[in-house]
């Protein structure tokens, strides 16, 4: 019969199998006590339990499960074999590997047999039970099983209790991880990355921002305009006129960039008079700015300083004509 033929196959199977072996098999023992349903005719009575169970993995098992023992009849005192039979599957509550609660459904046999009759029913099988592991190969369960026979309409209880051990490695599982080798190119040795470089070709030694674009580098650009004049005189001669137009052309570079330019006088005549003097020549260089290079006048402060900051001695002609300028000093940072 299929029965015996499962039967057979699993039992060989689990003596075959050692401890230590790779194969998730349980073998379940225990005792169980049958309450039968009264159209059976039969005494409730107790049977051992054995049974095998496979892991497919940690939340599902396949289980077999055979139980046989002798009884008699309640209304002949005849003495009956019963063997019962279960394939079904197993699902496994929770995360705890100590305590898992368990509900089962499957199918079988139930088969009541003594000399006047022999009585064969397909049965179907609800289960619910708890797994107590006391080691990570030695448990015991507690099961309440419905065995339903589809012949007669007739419930059976099968409450059971037993111990178990795990044939299959307790070795926690590892996965060997091959890590890619990552191939990350800096072309321009910038020290940023090309899939993120977003200015290629850097040159060498240049900084670079986390982009691998240039950082702006900070420069200082700087004029200094001298124009000197005869004694008691405001005429801008020719000879200065490319200074004035360096000093137009470096307001309009920095176009918000204001300028002062500076008046001086030597010291011959009166303070007051060489003080009007002063401020005449600033005044003289700024309207050169204005009307032949277009510079806004806002942008220009002309002032006299009369004869109060010499830079050379008034002593001598030579120091007398350094003396008698204007002056116009600037510098600026800024960045490219």
């Amino acid at each position: 019969m299929l029965r015996n033929t499962l039967i057979a196959a699993g039992l060989a199977a689990a003596v075959a199998i050692p401890a230590q072996a790779d194969v998730p098999l349980t073998a379940n023992l225990g005792v169980g006590q049958w309450s039968f349903d009264n159209n059976l005719d039969v005494v409730d009575h107790a049977t051992p339990i054995l049974g095998l169970e496979w892991a497919l993995n940690n939340k599902w098992a396949l289980e077999l499960m055979y139980a046989e023992d002798e009884t008699d009849t309640t209304s002949t005192n005849l003495e009956t074999e019963v063997k019962s039979w279960s394939l079904g599957a197993l699902r496994y509550a929770g995360d705890s590997e100590h305590v898992r609660p368990y509900v089962g459904l499957g199918m079988g046999e139930l088969e009541l047999e003594n000399d006047a009759w022999d009585n064969v029913q397909t049965t179907l099988n609800a289960a619910a039970g708890i797994r107590f592991m006391f080691t990570d190969r030695f448990g015991a369960r507690v099961e309440a099983r419905a065995v339903h026979t589809l012949d007669n309409d007739d419930t059976n209880i099968l409450i059971s209790a037993g111990l178990n051990f795990f044939f299959g490695s307790t070795e926690p599982k590892t996965e060997m991880v091959v890590e890619e080798e990552v191939v990350v190119l800096d072309s321009d040795g910038d020290g940023v990355n090309d899939d993120v470089d977003q200015c290629p070709g850097t040159e060498a030694g240049v900084r670079v921002d986390s982009f691998g674009c240039p950082l702006p580098v900070a420069q200082v650009a700087s004029i200094r305009m001298m124009v000197n004049f005869a004694s008691d005189s405001t005429v801008v001669t020719e000879r200065y006129f490319s200074d004035i137009a360096e000093l137009a052309a470096f307001l309009q570079r920095f176009k918000d960039v204001d300028v002062v330019i500076e008046g001086h006088t030597d010291s011959t005549g009166p303070a007051a008079y060489n003080q009007k003097l002063s401020q005449r020549r600033a005044n003289a260089v700024a309207d050169v700015l204005v009307n032949e290079h277009g510079i806004d006048r806002a942008r220009l402060q002309a002032k006299g300083f009369g004869e109060s900051d010499p830079i050379a001695s008034n002593d001598t002609a030579e120091g007398r004509a350094e003396n008698r300028r204007v002056m116009a000093t600037l510098e600026v940072e800024y960045t490219e």
